[in-house]
C-alpha cells in the first residue's frame, strides 16, 4: 500500500523532469559571440525561457521539459539564428557556428554593452549607455557611478577616503575644487566608460587612498569622419548655459578628435554653521551666488606611422573666470534666552581668471607579435590663477544699529602657477610562463604662490604681511614598477605587483622665511587571485598599499580670511597618509557582484575647524591627527527583468572607527553607515527611441571620521528621445526631486559642538539637444586590403 501512494505521489513529477540546453555561439572566424540572446518557444511561439552568452559565447538553459522546441538566437534584437530541436535529455548543442556578415547584412546593430560590467582589478560603467548621463558633464556621470559618491564636489569611494582621478589613462593634477571645474567642463556625450579600480595595478600611480577612477572618453569611427552639435538648459535658483560640438576623423592611419565646450550660468549655494559657544551661540548663515564662465577645448590625434610604429598627442586647454558673490550674517543669541545678542554682518566678491594647459606626446613601439610592447609618454601640465577678493565687515546690536562707527573693510590678491613635467616608460613582456609588465616614472612639480592683504581705511590700502605670504613649493618624484600575470588554468588567473616610489618636497616661504623639506620612499605592494567556479560563479581577492599627497593649497600657509572671526590657512608641514586595502569578491551570471572590502589609514589628514571660546575665532587647518579603519560590504544588482525593463541597484553598509591624534577632536568616534541607490532603465516603445530613468538614493545616519552625519533621500529621473534616424537626441533631466534637504554634520572642537548643514542648489531640471552627423569615407583598394584585420580590432 505504502509504495502504491508513493508511485502516485511522484506520477505528477515523472511527467515534468527539467532539462538543461548549453552549448557555444561563435562567428565565421571561430571567435565567440558575447551578449546574444539564447531564446527558447514552444511551436507555437510562446516563449518559454532565454540565456544570454557571456564573454566565451557560452550559455546555459535550465529548467526545460521534454519535447519539440524552437530555438532562435537574438544579438541585440534581430534574429540571427533559428533550428528546431527535441528535448529528451541535457541537450549539448556544442559550437553554433554564425556567419555574422551575411546574418546582419542590411541590418544595422548597436553594440551595446551592459551599464555595469565587472572585472576582476575593477568595475566598468558604460556611460554611452546610461539614459540618466545624457546631457550633463563628466561629474554628473560620477554621481551615477556604481561604489562612487560625488559631495560637495569632492569624489571618494563609499565607506573609503579620497580617490585619485585619470583621463584616458592619465592622472589629473588638481585640488578637489579644480578637478569638480576641469570635470564640469567635459561633456558626458563625449565619454564612453568610467573604470573604477580600487586596487589599481602597480603600473599605476600610489596616488589616491581609495584607488583610481579612469575616464575613457570616446575614439573616431574607423575611415569615417563625424561631428555633434550639443546644447543644455539648467534651470535651478539660477539659469546655466551649455553649448559645444565636436568633430572627428579617422582615416588610415590618421586619427583626430576634437571638442570645444562653452559654459555660462550661476547658481545659489546655502551654507548654515552653528557653534555653540558657552556665553553665545553663533548662527552662521552664508548664501552665495557662484558664477560660471568657462571655456575648454580638445584636441587629440594619433598616427601609425607603420604597423608597428604609433604616435600622438592630446591637448587640452581651459580657461575660465568665476566669481562669488556672497553675504554672510552671523546671529548671535544667549544660549539660555535664545534672544537675539547682537549681528556681524559681511559682504564679500570673489573674481578668479583660470587657465589650464595640459599635453601628452606619446610614442608606442610593436616589438613582435608575441605582445611584446613600448611605451613612452611625456606629460606637461600648466595652472594659473589670479585671485582678487574684496570684503566688508559690519556689526550691529540687536536692533539692528550699528555698534561701531567705522567697518571693517579688506582686500585679498593672489596669483599662483603650478608646472608639472612627467616622463613614463612602460614596457609589456609576455612570455610562456608569465604576462611581464614593468617600467617607471619620473615626475617635476613646481608651484609659485604670491597672495597679499591689504586693509581699507578712508579708501587707503595699506599691506597686512601677518596675512600675506609668498610660497614655493617643489615636488620630484621617481618610480619603478614590476607586475606578472599568471593564468594557471582557465579558472585560477592571479597578478603580483610591486611600485617603488621615491619622493622629495620641497616648501619656502618668503614671507616667513622658513623652509621645510621631507624626504620619503615607500614600496607598494598588490595582488591579484581569481577563480572561476564555473560559468556562473567566480570569487576574487586583492591586496594593495597606496599614499594619499596633500594638495598644493593644503600645503600653502595662505590665510583666507573669510570675516574678522574666521579663516583658513595651509600647512607646510602636511605628511603624506598611507592606506592598506582589502577586498574579497563574489560574482553571480553578472547579475550580483559582491564586495566585502576592509582599510586601514594611519596619519591621515583633512581640515579641520578649531574653535577658541575666549576670541570667538574660527581658524580651518588641515593637520595629520585621523587613523581610520573602514570594514564593509558592498552588494550591487544588475537584473535585466524583461526585453524593456533594466535595474540596477547598490547597497553598501560599513562599519567606521576612527581615532584622534590631538586633543582637540573626539578622542574615538565609531558607527554604522549604509548607503542605496536603484536606478531604473526603461525602453518606452518597440523602435528603441524612447527611453525612461528613475533613479533614488539614500543614506542612513552614520558617521564620517569624527562627525556625526543626518540621513538624506534623493529622487531623480530623466528621459531621452531619439528622433530623425537617432541623429537627434532630446533629454530631460530632473534632479532631486522630493523636497530637497542638505546632510548635516555634528562635530566638537575644544569640547564646543558645532554643526554644519550645506546646500548646493543641486535641485534642477535639464534640457538637452543632441545633433550628430557624420560619414563614412571611401577607401581605395589598397587602403583596404587589412580591411579583415581592422574589424577584429573593434
Amino acid at each position: 500500500m505504502r509504495k502504491t501512494l508513493i508511485t502516485l505521489f511522484l506520477i505528477p513529477f515523472f511527467g515534468y523532469a527539467q532539462h538543461k540546453i548549453s552549448g557555444k555561439v561563435k562567428d565565421e572566424n571561430n571567435f565567440p559571440i558575447e551578449h546574444t540572446e539564447i531564446i527558447i518557444k514552444t511551436l507555437n511561439s510562446s516563449q518559454l525561457n532565454s540565456s544570454f552568452t557571456n564573454k566565451n559565447g557560452e550559455f546555459t538553459i535550465n529548467e526545460v521539459q521534454k519535447g519539440n522546441y524552437q530555438l532562435t538566437i537574438n544579438y541585440f534584437s534581430e534574429e540571427i539564428y533559428s533550428q528546431l530541436i527535441t528535448i529528451n535529455s541535457d541537450l549539448d548543442l556544442k559550437n553554433i557556428v554564425i556567419n555574422m556578415y551575411l546574418s546582419l547584412n542590411n541590418v544595422t546593430i548597436e553594440n551595446k554593452k551592459p551599464l555595469i560590467e565587472n572585472k576582476a582589478d575593477r568595475l566598468i560603467f558604460n556611460v554611452e549607455n546610461s539614459v540618466a548621463s545624457i546631457g550633463g558633464n563628466a561629474l554628473d556621470a560620477l554621481k551615477r557611478t556604481p561604489r562612487i559618491k560625488v559631495q560637495n564636489d569632492k569624489i571618494s569611494m563609499i565607506g573609503k577616503s579620497n580617490m585619485s582621478v585619470m583621463i584616458d589613462d592619465k592622472l589629473i593634477q588638481f585640488s578637489d575644487e579644480e578637478l569638480a571645474n576641469y570635470l564640469k567642463s567635459i561633456n558626458s556625450d563625449d565619454l564612453k566608460k568610467i573604470e573604477v579600480i580600487s586596487n589599481p595595478p602597480a603600473k599605476y600611480s600610489a596616488e589616491g587612498n581609495s584607488g583610481l577612477i579612469n575616464i575613457v572618453t570616446k575614439k573616431a569611427k574607423k575611415n569615417a569622419w563625424n561631428a555633434s552639435l550639443r546644447s543644455t538648459y539648467q534651470q535651478a535658483t539660477y539659469a546655466k548655459k551649455n553649448i559645444g560640438g565636436a568633430f572627428n576623423i579617422q582615416k588610415g592611419k590618421l586619427q583626430l578628435i576634437s571638442n570645444i565646450n562653452y559654459v555660462n550660468g550661476s547658481n545659489a549655494p546655502r551654507e548654515k554653521h552653528l557653534i555653540f559657544y558657552p556665553n553665545l551661540t553663533w548662527e552662521e548663515t552664508n548664501k552665495r551666488r557662484n558664477y560660471t564662465d568657462i571655456l575648454s577645448t580638445k584636441i587629440r590625434m594619433e598616427y601609425a606611422i607603420n604597423n608597428k610604429f604609433s604616435t600622438g598627442f592630446n591637448y587640452n586647454f581651459t580657461s575660465s573666470k568665476p566669481s562669488i558673490k556672497e553675504t554672510n550674517q552671523i546671529n548671535l543669541f544667549n544660549p539660555t534666552t535664545t534672544v537675539l545678542d547682537s549681528i556681524i554682518k559681511t559682504i564679500g566678491k570673489e573674481n578668479y581668471t583660470k587657465k589650464i594647459n595640459t599635453l601628452n606626446y606619446h610614442i608606442s613601439y610593436d616589438i613582435d607579435t608575441t605582445g611584446r610592447k613600448l611605451t613612452l609618454d611625456f606629460d606637461y601640465f600648466n595652472f594659473k590663477n589670479t585671485t582678487k577678493r574684496v570684503f566688508k565687515t559690519e556689526s550691529f546690536l540687536s536692533n539692528y544699529q550699528p555698534s561701531i562707527d567705522t567697518p571693517l573693510e579688506a582686500k585679498n590678491n593672489g596669483t599662483q602657477e603650478i608646472q608639472n613635467i612627467g616622463f613614463n616608460l612602460d614596457m609589456m613582456h609576455p612570455n610562456k610562463f608569465l604576462e611581464f609588465n614593468y617600467g617607471g616614472r619620473v615626475s617635476f612639480i613646481k608651484t609659485i604662490n604670491d597672495f597679499n592683504y591689504f586693509d581699507i581705511i578712508n579708501n587707503i590700502e595699506t599691506i597686512d604681511l601677518d596675512f600675506s605670504n609668498q610660497f614655493d613649493y617643489k615636488e620630484n618624484t621617481q618610480a619603478l614598477y614590476i607586475s606578472a600575470n599568471k593564468n594557471f588554468s582557465d579558472k585560477w588567473k592571479s597578478k603580483l605587483g610591486l611600485r617603488y616610489e621615491f619622493t622629495k618636497t620641497e616648501g619656502f616661504s618668503n614671507t616667513l622665511n622658513q623652509n621645510n623639506i621631507n624626504n620619503y620612499s615607500r614600496l607598494f605592494p598588490t595582488f591579484f587571485l581569481s577563480y572561476a567556479l564555473n560559468n556562473n560563479h567566480s570569487f576574487s581577492a586583492n591586496y594593495g598599499k597606496r599614499i594619499k599627497r596633500p594638495s598644493y593649497s593644503y600645503l600653502n600657509p595662505f590665510r583666507h580670511v573669510s570675516n574678522p572671526y574666521s579663516y583658513s590657512e595651509g600647512n607646510p608641514f602636511l605628511q603624506p597618509a598611507f592606506t592598506n586595502n582589502y577586498e574579497f569578491g563574489y560574482t553571480y551570471k553578472d547579475n550580483l557582484i559582491t564586495k566585502i572590502y576592509y582599510s586601514y589609514t594611519n596619519d591621515n589628514f583633512d581640515q579641520l575647524t578649531i574653535l577658541d571660546k575666549t576670541t570667538n575665532i574660527e581658524q580651518i587647518i588641515p593637520l595629520n591627527y585621523i587613523v581610520n579603519k573602514v570594514f564593509g560590504i558592498n552588494q550591487s544588482f544588475i537584473y535585466k527583468l524583461s526585453k524593456w525593463w533594466n535595474i540596477n541597484a547598490s547597497i553598501d553598509f560599513y562599519h567606521s572607527k576612527t581615532d584622534s591624534k590631538i586633543p582637540i577632536t573626539l578622542q574615538s568616534l565609531s558607527g554604522w553607515n549604509g548607503e542605496i541607490s536603484i536606478s531604473n532603465d526603461i525602453t518606452m516603445n518597440n523602435n528603441k527611441t524612447l527611453f525612461f530613468n528613475t533613479e533614488i538614493w539614500a543614506v542612513t545616519k552614520g558617521v564620517y571620521y569624527l562627525d556625526h552625519n543626518s540621513n538624506d533621500f534623493q529622487l531623480d529621473t530623466s528621459i531621452k528621445y531619439l528622433l530623425l534616424d537617432k541623429k537627434l537626441i532630446i533629454s530631460l533631466n530632473i534632479q532631486d526631486i522630493v523636497n530637497p534637504k542638505a546632510i548635516k554634520y555634528t562635530s566638537y572642537s575644544n569640547g564646543i559642538r558645532n554643526t554644519f548643514k550645506n546646500y548646493y542648489d543641486e535641485q534642477y531640471y535639464r534640457l538637452g539637444i543632441i545633433y550628430n552627423f557624420g560619414k563614412k569615407i571611401n577607401m581605395n583598394k589598397r587602403e583596404n586590403t587589412n580591411q579583415e584585420e581592422q574589424n577584429r580590432a573593434d
